[in-house]
């Protein structure tokens, strides 16, 4: 017998009923807005008719009614609209607590990593404010606050400058909603006071979607719904502690995960109780221990920002955090992201060995000539004088589809020999980048090292050009006037060995 058949009911939606008044007679309630769009849209998705119900009829005086009550056994889902009324009304947060207590003999509170209370904040709340039921619940904020702290709800009305944000919301709310009430409808009646959800999932298939800042919460969301519609479980699953217990929560999340992905942003963020770093940092340190493969996700590799803290968070990213082999710096759209994401997880799957293939050994001596899009066209003389002298030189690609520019990259750096990384139009920050490749590159050829390894820095002779500096690579060479083949000799001399002629 499935759950379906003594929980009848899809969803009860808890409110105040203060939230659903209006400021003009001409306008609809925001519970009554958001009401008529469940109904229509988790009937759509289920492919059957929704059953959703409110009390529309009761009032702030009114007393609590049993008639409410009687219906949670049979209940799936409780939908709580929070706001600052909803966290005063004695009879909102009686029908949570009511129902927080039967769900528990009903299946439990939790299906799998989803919780049957979901928790839609209309306007916000400070956290600690939340009662125990949905501390720990994760939420679906339909607000954005600015930077003053002000705060602007979305609304479900065509013109609003925050319709297509609501939209984008209801439909993470819809859709979460509806899995839940297809796994229950699917799911085996369970024994009597049920407790916790004991099944096991495997751990390929459980991802560490890190907190982020506001200004990504968007990106991670569309991540997050992307993962679970494959069926990935994505973690974390309730709302990170704000207090001593952050670090100890994140590091079992991070036990239970095969990878840990961190979008990094312009805000620096919030700061739990007794911590010195934010909420992202520590969740980045914490996954950098936990001996797992990481993808870090910035949208551009310039990111200017006047928080020095954020600046030196940066910072440290592009030149320590990644000289793991476990750990890719990535930037670029979103898009891009999500099927890096995917490639990484299905290799995972996939491979039982994730070492690298034996590379035979040949004749030919190659270099990776490392240089940005930008570069193209002024790479040429390089190429040209490195090839003459009778390497096999390998090339980024920039065109096509990102995995395959990804894996030509690695198979680039696998094969070589040595690595000449040119730098002329393109960033700092993309030179950072391709040196935490370098020093990754053992990782990808059996821990052989590379035998050689240069920089060259040509062009404007800007600030970071002139004092840039590193004991990573074999030369770093500083032209800026015209191209000279006796800069290019140490390194050519290095890859050869001392007795090699330069022609």
């Amino acid at each position: 017998m499935s759950v379906s058949s003594f929980l009848e009911n899809d969803i009860f939606m808890s409110y105040a009923h203060l939230d659903n008044e209006t400021l003009t007679e001409d306008e609809k309630g925001w519970v009554s807005a958001f009401d008529n769009a469940l109904q229509k849209r988790v009937s759509q998705l289920i492919g059957r008719k929704a059953d959703i119900w409110r009390d529309r009829k009761l009032h702030g005086n009114d007393i609590f009614g049993d008639e409410i009550v009687d219906q949670f056994p049979k209940l799936k889902v409780f939908v709580s609209i929070v706001s600052p009324r909803y966290l005063k009304s004695e009879w909102c947060l009686k029908e949570l607590k009511e129902f927080h207590k039967v769900a528990n003999k009903t299946g439990g509170v939790r299906l799998g990593n989803k919780s049957r209370i979901f928790k839609v904040i209309k306007t916000p709340v400070p956290p600690d404010e939340y009662p125990a039921e949905i501390s720990r619940v994760l939420g679906y904020e339909f607000f954005y606050a600015d930077e003053k702290g002000r705060f602007r709800e979305f609304v479900l009305e065509k013109g609003s400058p925050t319709y297509y944000q609501f939209i984008e919301r209801f439909e993470d709310v819809a859709q979460d909603i509806c899995q839940l009430i297809k796994a229950l409808d699917e799911r085996p009646e369970p024994p009597k006071e049920s407790g916790k959800e004991t099944a096991a999932v495997d751990k390929e298939k459980i991802v560490y979607l890190a907190n982020t800042t506001s200004d990504l919460n968007p990106a991670r969301d569309n991540i997050r719904r992307d993962l679970e519609m494959r069926s990935y479980t994505v973690l974390p699953d309730q709302e990170l502690p704000t207090d001593a217990r952050f670090r100890k929560t994140v590091e079992d999340y991070l036990g239970h995960s095969s990878l840990a992905i961190h979008l990094i942003g312009d805000k620096y963020g919030l700061i739990p109780e007794d911590e010195q770093l934010s909420v992202v940092e520590l969740q980045h340190e914490l996954s950098r221990t936990a001996s797992l493969q990481r993808l870090i996700w910035m949208p551009k590799f310039d990111m200017s920002n006047e928080d020095h803290r954020q600046q030196h968070f940066i910072t440290d990213l592009r030149d320590n955090a990644v000289a793991d082999t476990n750990t890719e710096l990535l930037s670029g759209n979103l898009e891009d992201l999500k099927t890096v994401i995917v490639d990484t997880l299905e290799k995972q799957s996939s491979l039982g060995d994730h070492s690298p293939p034996v590379i035979e050994e040949t004749a030919i001596v190659r270099i990776y000539l490392m240089f940005d899009k930008l570069d193209r066209e002024t790479v040429s003389l390089i190429d040209d004088y490195l090839y003459d002298q009778e390497f096999e030189v390998l090339r980024p690609i920039f065109e096509g589809q990102e995995l395959d520019i990804r894996q030509v990259h690695q198979d680039n750096l696998k094969l070589c020999d040595g690595v000449f990384i040119y730098c002329n139009q393109a960033s700092e920050s993309w030179l950072n980048f391709k040196m935490s490749d370098v020093r990754k590159a053992p990782g990808y050829r059996n821990g052989k090292p590379l035998k050689a390894a240069a920089i060259y820095l040509c062009g404007d002779p800007n600030r970071f050009k002139k004092d840039f500096r590193t004991r990573e690579v074999s030369a770093v060479i500083k032209q800026f006037g015209t191209f000279s083949k006796a800069d290019l000799a140490p390194f050519i001399k290095t890859l050869r060995g001392d007795e090699s002629v330069i022609k």
